[in-house]
């Protein structure tokens, strides 16, 4: 199908992060491919997890394949560069801001001269009740309906980049935004349709978490840094403190699952193993909890004797679940082991059900025929119409398995730092400011792990959060009134002139005003002169 140069400029785009040494995690449908398994764009092993193809191309399919690269919040910006400099014809993606109820009320009102307070009650949904047949507010009301939904201005993909045979000028106008590289004028369907290629290079702070750990494990416990391999994904899945944290959902701060529901569900399920655990990551998804199923996986993986209660055929098709549909793939097997779909038919039925594809014909077709084959199979009607209320309500909003078994990959890896090395893992947690939770709780979870929590302190602490031993220094960036060019002013002349003697060497080197001092001396970060705050 002529889809190698997408995958060679994908094989590309991750070579060069592993040569740079950053890490990442390709996910979504790719993972479906053996090919893409091979040349390490994803990390999943299809076959190991029985994952369909047909989920990634089929026949029926006439827009390219899909890969979303993750990287750390930190290496992205550089991976884009690289990609701009690497390939010609690449610009970033734009979609469109649409007008909503309440910007369209704003922008109408301005247009036909209502005071502001008039429109701010507009925009609110409060009517003025002396001007509810006011000609002026009822013209706003009306024009605001045919308005709605239409473009209002372009604005960036979150990870979309478009690399083209020719230049992209040949395709579509370009803008400059403030990111600094040219961006087209359409979005993604509209590249689809056209036939560009996507690339969805993406971030997320789990990554840097993970990376930042094995950095600040070096430094802490040089001797013990050898022997963590982070690609030591087996290992990880037999690890008994790692299952021991999962099962008693003790998985704050890991990635993907550390909130209150997943930790929750990771109790009542139980998990201790890899395949419960990418099970677990996609019944969480609304639309496996509002089709009633998620309850009824709990309940069946609880107590074996409720998988009696499971349809025959679809205790078959999906033992693994028990019949439960969890996965995106787990609608094409239905449909087609099921209805007797092939596996092209069953995946337009899928994507159909994500709600860009609802009213096209071909999906009204399959509809039909997913029908039609049920009768002629001699299944009941109410046993069919069930089964299509089942994929119907959760198929939008189900994930691929793919996709779930590489966010578990990483949840593992950060599970593994979490068991062994709590303190650091807590700090680069602390670091990268990104989670379920606030910074707060972190830092009590790493005082819960052993730590000894210390305020700021201008001879031991850094901008970040650094641990020595089993002491953990708060950084001067968690210090509210603290300016950044103060704290850089303070570390650059520490590491010109060595440790500050006392409180007289420090303002003596420090060009600092009183009110930052006095913020300083509130938060004790002068404790090493030996004298009180006072």
């Amino acid at each position: 199908k002529n889809f190698v140069s997408y995958f060679l400029i994908n094989w590309d785009i991750v070579h060069h992060a592993r040569r740079k040494g950053y890490f990442y995690v390709g996910r979504g449908s790719g993972a479906n491919s053996i090919v893409a398994y091979l040349l390490r764009i994803t990390d999943v092993d299809p076959m190991e997890l029985d994952l369909y193809f047909e989920r990634f191309i089929n026949l029926y399919r006439v827009n390219p394949p899909d890969f979303d690269i993750d990287f750390s919040w930190k290496d992205r910006d550089d991976m884009t560069d690289y990609i701009f400099k690497r390939f010609p014809n690449t610009s970033l993606l734009a979609t469109y801001s649409t007008f909503q109820f309440r910007a369209v009320i704003r922008e109408l009102g301005k247009v036909f001269g209502l005071p502001k307070h008039e429109i701010d009650h507009l925009a609110q949904g409060r009517l003025n009740r002396q001007r509810t047949n006011d000609q002026v507010v009822q013209a706003v009301l009306k024009y605001s309906q045919y308005i709605q939904g239409f473009p209002s201005h372009l604005s960036i993909h979150a990870g979309g980049i478009l690399i083209t045979e020719k230049p992209i000028e040949a395709y579509t106008a370009t803008f400059m935004p403030p990111k600094g590289f040219p961006t087209t004028q359409f979005d993604m369907v509209v590249a689809e349709d056209v036939g560009i290629y996507k690339f969805d290079i993406l971030s997320q702070r789990g990554l840097s978490k993970i990376q930042d750990t094995i950095a600040v494990i070096r430094k802490n416990q040089p001797e013990k840094a050898a022997s963590v391999d982070i690609h030591d994904i087996p290992r990880f899945k037999e690890d008994e403190s790692v299952k021991d944290l999962l099962r008693n959902g003790k998985a704050i701060g890991c990635f993907y699952v550390e909130s209150p529901a997943m930790r929750m569900l990771l109790k009542k399920l139980k998990v201790d193993n890899y395949l419960g655990l990418v099970a677990a990551s996609s019944i969480i998804r609304p639309g496996v909890a509002k089709s009633g199923m998620m309850r009824e996986y709990i309940l069946r993986y609880r107590y074996p004797e409720r998988r009696k209660q499971a349809n025959p055929i679809l205790m078959s098709i999906m033992p693994e679940t028990f019949g439960v549909m969890v996965y995106q793939e787990d609608v094409i097997r239905v449909a087609h082991h099921y209805a007797g779909l092939t596996l092209g038919e069953a995946d337009v039925l899928r994507r159909g059900m994500s709600g860009k594809y609802r009213s096209r014909e071909e999906f009204q077709k399959v509809k039909e025929r997913f029908f039609t084959n049920c009768k002629s199979k001699g299944y009941p009607d109410s046993e069919s119409a069930e089964v299509w209320r089942q994929i119907e309500s959760f198929a939008g909003y189900a994930f691929a398995k793919g996709h779930s078994a590489s966010y578990a990959v990483e949840s593992y890896q950060s599970l593994f730092l979490k068991a062994h090395f709590p303190l650091e893992y807590m700090v680069s947690v602390i670091n990268n400011f990104g989670g379920f939770y606030r910074t707060e709780f972190y830092v009590h979870e790493a005082r819960m792990a052993g730590a000894e929590i210390c305020p700021p302190c201008v001879n031991h602490g850094d901008h970040h959060t650094t641990i020595k031993g089993k002491r953990i220094y708060l950084g001067f960036m968690h210090l509210r009134s603290l300016e950044d060019k103060t704290a850089i002013k303070i570390l650059e002349e520490r590491d010109r002139g060595g440790a500050f003697l006392d409180f007289d060497d420090f303002i003596d080197r420090v060009a600092i005003g009183i009110e930052q001092v006095s913020w300083l001396s509130r938060r004790d970060a002068f404790r090493f002169t030996g004298k009180p705050k006072r």
